[in-house]
């Protein structure tokens, strides 16, 4: 079996969805079936998962995001027709989504994956699993019950619409307590605002630092929020045990999460979050804001973690009980593991990918040969107002120069921030 899967990236680029792919399709590779990956990239020479892939002798196809839609939808197009995958996996991005119609025609069977619990896409399955007509994707795969749920309420009648959650890798090793006693807390992950509140996580870290003693706090990661980090920091964490350390490569991320004992993630919303996943498999307890999508999946308060409301006094109480109860500790860890081993392992939940690309294989109607939309086809092509970012559509030819213009003064100006 052949898959093609569209994929993004850019500098420093460290998201859950690259890391999902960087464990299913080795694994996938081992069972006999190929995979390509298109990537819907920054036009950068710093690419780190299209490096990554091509080093694993993995086919890669590098498409850039500055181009316009007609461009990069041929672009797409041209790629499976040259190089006829058996499914196409969309991922969430509504560029190849809109390849995917033709696609489809082809015979070729299309996958939408959905990595979060938040409008954008809920709309991604509301525009392209919900006609009811030969338009929609051939298969929805939601990485958390909660996403898939509500992607069920928003297209009931679609026949496919899956739970698959991300897995995560077993370390032989396991998190023990410090033998002096003292709790060491870790966050790892996007230094972000919207998503993962940073800045309140790192006020929190200070917060307890200062209450509880013999507790100490270490933030991982890169985004661009880490200038307020570092601020929050300065201001407010001297002389605590609060530090930054650093960005972290995916293959080091448990043997750091290793030597703590508790994991934290505060944030608003999430779908399935993978350096959770990773951390409870390491046994470590983790201590999560009660999300609605993800963490109810692999947690329950008192089980395998504690679940608070708000991210001060509940955060500084819960590290002082779990600090206070070394015997809760150890239940909560060998239960956190527990989880993982059980459920959420690499293995699990890649053959479960396994099984749904043979049965939409299987579903597929014969193969022909995939017809290119006309020139005119394509340029009239304008994603919806939910879909902005991703949109951008051919300007008059008269202002095309304009618009190329433009993009190259911002590209200069990015690169010249970039080395100050």
């Amino acid at each position: 079996m052949k898959v093609t899967i569209c994929a993004f990236d850019a500098p420093d680029n460290i998201d859950g969805p690259t890391t999902w792919i960087k464990r299913l399709l080795p694994y996938l590779k081992e069972k006999n079936i190929e995979s390509r990956i298109i990537f819907l990239a920054a036009h950068d020479k710093d690419l780190p998962a299209y490096h990554y892939f091509v080093n694993e002798g993995f086919e890669c196809k590098l498409i850039y995001w500055e181009l316009y839609n007609d461009e990069k939808i041929l672009a797409i197009l041209n790629d499976v027709k040259q190089f006829p995958p058996d499914i196409f996996i969309t991922n969430y991005f509504a560029i190849p989504l809109e390849a995917g119609k033709w696609i489809k025609k082809a015979g070729i069977p299309t996958v939408m994956v959905l990595h979060n619990d938040n409008k954008y896409h809920y709309d991604l399955v509301k525009k392209y699993a919900a006609n009811n007509d030969e338009s929609d994707v051939s298969a929805v795969v939601c990485v958390s019950n909660l996403i898939r749920e509500i992607s069920q309420q928003t297209a009931p009648q679609h026949p496919s619409i899956n739970y698959i959650p991300i897995g995560a890798p077993v370390t032989d090793e396991v998190a023990s307590l410090s033998a002096d006693g003292e709790l060491k807390v870790v966050y790892a992950g996007r230094i972000d605002e919207n998503q993962k509140r940073i800045s309140e996580v790192t006020r929190a870290f200070c917060y307890a630092a200062e209450a509880i003693p013999g507790t100490s706090y270490t933030i991982y990661g890169d985004g661009p929020a880490l200038p307020a980090v570092l601020e929050i920091l300065k201001a407010s964490g001297k002389g605590l045990p609060v530090k930054f350390a650093g960005k972290l490569k995916s293959t080091e991320v448990q043997s750091h999460l290793l030597q703590n004992q508790v994991f934290v993630l505060l944030s608003t919303f999430e779908g399935l979050p993978i350096t959770l996943m990773e951390a409870m498999s390491c046994g470590l307890v983790a201590v999560c804001t009660n999300m609605r999508s993800g963490i109810s999946d692999l947690i329950t308060n008192n089980g395998e973690g504690i679940l608070i409301d708000d991210r001060k006094d509940e955060f500084v109480a819960a590290i002082k009980k779990i600090k206070e109860n070394p015997v809760l500790w150890k239940k909560m860890s060998e239960a956190a593991r527990q989880k993982i081993i059980k459920s959420y392992s690499i293995e699990t939940c890649s053959n479960q990918w396994i099984d749904l690309l043979k049965q939409v294989s299987a579903d597929a109607g014969k193969k022909s040969d995939l017809i290119l939309p006309s020139l005119k086809e394509l340029k009239m092509i304008r994603l919806d107002a939910e879909f902005k970012r991703q949109d951008n559509p051919r300007p008059a030819s008269f202002l095309v120069p304009l618009h190329q213009a433009k993009y190259m003064l911002g590209r200069l100006k990015r690169n010249l921030f970039k080395f100050k």
